[in-house]
């Protein structure tokens, strides 16, 4: 279902591809956004080794793609350094001596404790740069409201929108809820646009399912964010990391913001892309050469 959010803010929808290599797997959504000839790929099934089978095939089967955008939905991870709430995005960058994404789950136990091991690739130079760059537009937050709003504008695209309806809930670390009490107060925000934080995002296989699970592991790597896929492609695929906050990484989870969150998450990658120009990204023209729409 999050696929329909990125796949919503092409500005041109191109058909499929005429041929693909017999051992490529992955059903791509092929278009435009803004300058940039586009090819997305939505994984099977939600894991590391699933998203690196995917980007090793899309590298080989699109070979003249410079970089990519890995969009989707994370668990955030709220502290007193980052005021973090449902809605709000999540973008990779490199924090402390980490390249953006940590593995959590890659490593030994110790006597005293958990030792991670193995370090992932920077995102690219450009993409880093570009972030600097839109991280200096003061009206980002309503910028993105306003595409989000603007692609989903029909009466039925109601899900994709901010969620009013819905309350966002942060319960106190330890606490399992059976409905109420026990939330943690927090200072409402002036206006619902979605803020944007960066720093590590911690990708892995196992599901963080409890507050201090989470508390424990973002210590350890100064988190922002939690998700599955990203760890299996920083090594060889150019890409940076873009989630939208659907809950908080604990035993509160449920589904009630994924749609928004994936609607804000491609908005930012749109955004992202308005400000790279297309010449920057390598001859994108090729692609459209090399592989034929339907």
């Amino acid at each position: 279902m999050h696929s329909a959010a990125a796949k919503a803010m092409r500005d041109e929808v191109h058909g499929p591809l005429r041929a693909q290599p017999k051992h490529d797997e992955n059903n791509y959504q092929l278009g435009r956004i803004g300058e940039h000839y586009v090819v997305m790929a939505c994984l099977p099934r939600i894991g590391t080794v699933d998203a690196a089978v995917a980007g090793k095939s899309m590298q080989n089967t699109f070979p003249n793609l410079r970089f990519g955008l890995m969009v989707g939905i994370g668990g955030g991870i709220p502290s007193d350094e980052n005021d973090i709430r449902l809605g709000d995005i999540a973008v990779s960058v490199p924090s402390g001596q980490a390249g953006g994404v940590i593995q959590y789950d890659m490593g030994k136990e110790q006597e005293d404790g958990f030792l991670r091991t193995g370090s992932l690739t920077h995102p690219p130079t450009l993409l880093l740069t570009t972030i600097q760059t839109l991280r200096t537009e003061r009206t980002l937050g309503r910028e993105i409201t306003e595409v989000v709003n603007g692609v989903f504008a029909e009466e039925d695209d109601d899900e994709w929108r901010f969620p009013i309806n819905e309350p966002d809930v942060l319960f106190e670390d330890g606490y399992i809820s059976n409905g109420s009490g026990r939330q943690k107060e927090r200072t409402p925000r002036p206006s619902k646009n979605p803020r944007c934080f960066y720093g590590n995002i911690g990708s892995g296989n196992t599901v963080i399912k409890t507050s201090e699970e989470r508390r424990r592991l973002a210590k350890d790597g100064n988190l922002i964010c939690f998700e599955m896929e990203a760890a299996g492609l920083m090594n060889f695929f150019k890409c940076i990391v873009i989630r939208g906050i659907c809950d908080y990484a604990d035993a509160h989870k449920h589904k009630k913001w994924q749609p928004y969150a994936a609607s804000v998450a491609a908005a930012y990658a749109k955004k992202l892309l308005s400000i790279i120009s297309a010449g920057a990204a390598e001859n994108m023209e090729t692609i459209r050469s090399e592989y034929c729409y339907s």
